[in-house]
């Protein structure tokens, strides 16, 4: 191993933005089934000047022709607009506000038909399916939702767990597969996203003269890997598991694409997205509800409210990468001009790497986890560059100074 890097082959020392709150440690976005144990990532880069590319992205958006973009959308649409009734687009999400957003303007002032596709949050939350049903009722939609067998997402879940620190990771199967799969058995040629990976860090910003989502995340030709494992791995370690239980994880081949070519647009690259816009919008048009509590980890109550594994998720990312969900959140208003970096930096202080503990016992109840032996595996992942264990106390190394002192 390069000694420059840690376990997840990013930098040991980090960088922070001088914008907003993101640090170099932020993996980008990568094709699930090809990550297996030991497989290194990519990082957020940076500019010269010490901003983030998220940050940069954001700047980039500021000088667009927004009018231009819209009018590029009409000609775009305009390809794939059926006339006779039938579905002519795919909206995928689980009834948030973005995919509320998504779907809406598309039927009512795009005058487009989508179908949209829900493949189920691990454990759905009442507020979460709430909103899922006023996505379909009162935003006025047809849609699939599809929940993949219980039994094996808890062992999937658990071995993600303990394997890679990532339990979410068979939902993330999910939403970036199961749209495109959905447009195979509809004829559907068209898949619209909302906002791209590079708000948020998460796509190189050289990837962005473009609306298109690349085949490369939902596409893969060889082995795949869930868990960090081989489908071979777990079946010997789950002798009674079938083959076609990993049918809703099984990637999407090129030959499934020989006679049918899959357009998958970001609807955030034609029209400006900005996080707190759009959930007045769902809110309006669809009655989309905020959580009646704050999101652990966070400050907020809109964002990630649907599944229970999401605080648990952004914890553990918290504790690999050092970037919890205030960082995430709070760097999405710097950048969007809602509150200054310095309240960023005073909610980071009194959030970010909160445990979560709202969830967390439906979370290790489902995987069949002690939350002691959890407690031990989590602590197995914290990188050495950010973690220092002093008196039974884990302190942050490498933070801001004004966020942690130590």
């Amino acid at each position: 191993m390069n000694k420059n890097k840690n376990d997840y082959g990013l930098p040991k020392q980090v960088i922070h933005c001088k914008k907003c709150l993101m640090t170099n440690q932020k993996p980008l976005s990568v094709n699930e089934s090809k990550s297996h144990l030991g497989k290194k990532k990519l990082g957020l880069a940076f500019g010269k000047n010490g901003i983030c590319h998220a940050c940069l992205y954001a700047k980039k958006k500021e000088e667009i022709n927004w009018e231009s973009r819209e009018e590029m959308l009409k000609d775009m649409l305009s390809k794939y607009r059926k006339s006779n009734g039938d579905y002519d687009c795919i909206v995928a999400g689980s009834g948030g506000k973005d995919s509320i957003k998504q779907a809406h303007i598309l039927k009512y002032k795009y005058d487009m038909n989508p179908l949209t596709v829900t493949y189920s949050p691990i454990l759905y939350t009442k507020i979460g399916f709430r909103n899922l049903r006023s996505w379909i009722y009162n935003g006025g939609f047809d849609n699939y939702l599809f929940t993949p067998n219980g039994k094996i997402t808890s062992i999937l879940s658990k071995e993600a767990f303990i394997n890679i620190l990532h339990p979410l990771q068979p939902f993330k199967f999910g939403i970036k597969n199961f749209a495109a799969k959905m447009a195979l058995k509809f004829g559907i040629k068209l898949i619209i996203y909302g906002e791209p990976y590079a708000e948020y860090g998460s796509m190189d910003i050289n990837e962005t003269d473009s609306p298109s989502y690349s085949e490369e995340f939902f596409v893969n030709d060889n082995p795949y890997y869930i868990a960090g494992l081989s489908i071979g791995e777990i079946k010997k370690k789950y002798n009674w598991i079938k083959d076609v239980d990993f049918l809703p994880y099984e990637p999407i081949r090129s030959k499934d694409l020989i006679n049918q070519r899959l357009s998958v647009e970001f609807l955030g690259w034609y029209l400006k997205w900005d996080p707190q816009e759009v959930f007045y919008y769902a809110a309006e048009n669809a009655n989309y509800e905020p959580d009646t509590e704050r999101t652990d980890g966070t400050y907020g109550k809109y964002s990630g409210v649907d599944d229970k594994m999401e605080s648990l998720h952004f914890y553990l990312h918290y504790i690999k990468y050092g970037i919890g969900r205030c960082r995430f959140d709070a760097s999405q208003e710097i950048r969007n001009g809602h509150i200054t970096r310095e309240e960023g930096i005073q909610l980071c202080k009194k959030f970010e790497g909160e445990y979560p503990k709202r969830y967390i016992k439906d979370c290790y109840n489902f995987m069949n986890i002690d939350e002691n032996y959890a407690q031990k595996v989590i602590d197995s992942f914290r990188p050495k560059h950010l973690w220092k264990k002093i008196d039974n106390n884990w302190i942050r190394l490498q933070e801001l100074e004004s966020i942690n002192p130590f």
